[in-house]
């Protein structure tokens, strides 16, 4: 699982144009902040790679893709409305979409390298002696 996700962050960061470009956003009351736009991508991305790993399907009947980005939404305080018509305008500009993945992957990745710290850590946190 951990190979796969590797594999297809390595595979979008090659593909993806680099972030040092002026970064434009698309504004409006009926549009997603880029910001949060960039956190609930995040989330659904992991939701997406938490269900359909083999273990999730072996303790839960299997979900609905709606049934997981209404609770998503919900967190962010988006409407489906709003985040529908914020991936269309941003379809309409791939360079802006490439963008704001440029900063989902950035994201994915330092809460992998966390992750990775976390688990090479000691029992017990920081690893230094006792005190």
């Amino acid at each position: 699982m951990r190979f796969r996700f590797l594999s297809l962050l390595l595979i979008l960061s090659l593909l993806l144009p680099g972030g040092c470009a002026r970064k434009k956003h698309i504004r409006g009351k009926e549009y997603v902040d880029r910001e949060v736009l960039v956190d609930i991508l995040v989330d659904i991305h992991l939701v997406d790679g938490i269900t359909n790993d083999r273990k999730f399907y072996r303790r839960y009947e299997q979900a609905d893709s709606v049934d997981l980005l209404s609770p998503i939404l919900e967190k962010h305080g988006v409407t489906h409305a709003e985040f529908d018509s914020t991936i269309a305008e941003y379809s309409r500009h791939p360079l802006l979409l490439d963008q704001v993945y440029n900063d989902v992957l950035m994201k994915l990745n330092v809460m992998l390298d966390e992750n990775d710290r976390e688990e090479d850590e000691p029992e017990g946190g920081t690893g230094g002696p006792p005190q």
